[in-house]
């Protein structure tokens, strides 16, 4: 688990945009890379935007995988080059929004990648965008400093890849609302599960005035940009298992450091 702290100016009307991005799975056909390519022009035009890389960015299974599938995989993966070409299409992607980049989370494929075939995409990707690695799973300060003042406000945020094999919303649900009852943060996201499924918990604080306060934390499953059924190309392992449908996208949460809070959109 990795710790970073990061820290911003704002003027009392600003809303920063932190949207959170993974599970691309690009190498393959299924990968829907029209709206990943617009996500990443709605990041680059938003003033606003900072973003989190969830993990899984692509495929990276090679034929020594049990779930790989030639009909399934890109014409530009080259067989003897597949890390590398699903790692450099990932760097070529995410490049004009690198420097809103606040780091990259590695995913389940990326791990696999390095344990079976030696080969480190995610340390890779990180070097060559020159964003921070944040490992599997980390906890996020966010300190905001108000403009000619000493005012300042600060949220923590948990980031996961996630992980296990929830299906129904419920469960999808109930694996979110552990992690938000595991660990003390005010936002969290969560990769792995390719939906978007957001939550909320009022929680009763004390201030440094000894003034109760409600607050709320929030959270989110994060989405994809993986088709689990495609017409006219050959199933996904996604589809052989009988999986519902990914939801395609990902949620965005608005930080207002004036205010002391966090909305999550998804």
């Amino acid at each position: 688990m990795e710790v970073k702290t990061i820290r911003f100016p704002y003027k009392i009307a600003d809303e920063y945009h932190l949207y959170t991005i993974g599970d691309e799975h690009g190498g393959t056909k299924h990968c829907s890379n029209s709206s990943l390519r617009q996500q990443v022009n709605i990041i680059k035009n938003d003033p606003m935007a900072l973003w989190v890389g969830m993990g899984d960015k692509a495929e990276f299974i090679s034929p020594s995988d049990p779930r790989w599938d030639t009909g399934v995989i890109e014409d530009w993966v080259h067989p003897d080059n597949i890390a590398l070409d699903q790692a450099n299409w990932y760097c070529e992607l995410f490049a004009p929004i690198k420097d809103k980049c606040i780091g990259l989370l590695e995913g389940n494929h990326e791990d696999a990648m390095r344990i079976h075939s030696h080969i480190d995409v995610q340390k890779y990707i990180c070097e060559k965008l020159g964003v921070e690695n944040l490992g599997y799973s980390c906890f996020i300060r966010f300190i905001f400093k108000r403009n000619k003042s000493t005012e300042s406000h600060q949220f923590i945020g948990y980031f996961s890849h996630g992980n296990g094999w929830a299906v129904t919303k419920g469960a999808k649900l109930n694996r979110l609302q552990r992690i938000m009852d595991s660990f003390e943060a005010d936002l969290y996201a969560i990769g792995h599960m390719h939906d978007i499924i957001t939550d909320s918990k009022p929680y009763l604080t004390l201030d440094a005035n000894n003034k109760i306060r409600q607050k709320e934390k929030v959270g989110a499953v994060t989405g994809c940009w993986f088709r689990t059924y495609s017409q006219g190309v050959r199933a996904s392992y996604g589809e052989k298992r009988g999986f519902p449908p990914g939801a395609i996208g990902c949620p965005m949460f608005a930080i207002t450091p004036h205010s002391q809070t966090v909305i999550v959109e998804g």
